[in-house]
């Protein structure tokens, strides 16, 4: 289902959030991962290979693969996230979709899911409908690619802490619990957008997010069909790529 999401609030100012974030970085560890592990044939116009980036947000990231000669799908349940991604790559296919209930058009070759969206999915029936629905519309021969928040990310770099933001047009508040024993990360979110005359409009949400082991992951995707081939952690985040083998 699409709509009623904070991040549609958040949208306008998600890139200035994400100051810190190297989109290069992120699509260079993707792309030596793909050269590694896929060997799908191609399913994109004039054999390119077809790469649908999951939780694509305003598709910053994603654009970056329309210059590797890649065909391109983005899927975001944000509306306005979305419209941000079409204004600035109309070249797209972007759909509105909840991703743990794909309903694409054919199979890809390539399936993305980054900056930890896979850790948004806090029930484990959401995590296995994510691995059954990429298993569905991925091609023998495919890979699946998602990094995940951490152990540490959770429990020392967010923790119970308190962050603060103050930019030109808006400030946002976050207050963060992190509960060990249960693994579920809950940020309490206070935006203040300036309007033109000076006023501030205030806006709160809440967004969840649940650790997962390795082996949470590698579980749901065997039971998909999936198979594990590797892992790559740089502290903060695990990068791990599945593989669809056989139909």
């Amino acid at each position: 289902m699409c709509g009623d999401n904070f991040y549609d609030r958040l949208s306008a100012y998600y890139d200035i959030m994400q100051d810190e974030m190297d989109p290069s970085h992120l699509s260079g560890i993707c792309l030596d991962l793909i050269a590694k592990h896929l060997s799908a044939p191609g399913d994109g116009s004039g054999g390119r290979k077809l790469l649908c980036d999951l939780g694509c947000g305003n598709g910053r990231v994603t654009s970056l693969f329309a210059k590797k000669d890649f065909d391109l799908i983005g899927v975001d349940s944000s509306p306005e996230m979305l419209n941000t991604a079409r204004e600035n790559d109309p070249e797209i296919l972007w759909i509105c979709q909840d991703i743990t209930k794909l309903d694409l058009f054919g199979s890809c070759d390539i399936f993305l899911c980054l900056l930890d969206t896979i850790n948004h999915l806090t029930e484990k029936e959401d995590l296995k409908g994510l691995f059954l629905s990429v298993s569905k519309f991925l091609n023998v021969g495919g890979v699946f690619i998602f990094d995940a928040a951490t152990r540490k990310h959770f429990e020392e770099t967010l923790a119970d802490q308190v962050f603060f933001e103050d930019y030109d047009d808006f400030t946002l508040l976050w207050e963060n619990r992190y509960d060990p024993e249960e693994r579920f990360n809950e940020a309490f979110l206070t935006l203040f957008e300036k309007e033109d005359d000076g006023r501030y409009i205030r806006s709160d949400g809440v967004i969840t997010e649940r650790f997962y082991e390795k082996e949470d992951f590698v579980k749901a995707a065997a039971q998909a069909g999936l198979t594990f081939k590797e892992d790559r952690e740089d502290g903060e985040r695990i990068f791990m790529v599945f593989k669809k083998e056989t139909l």
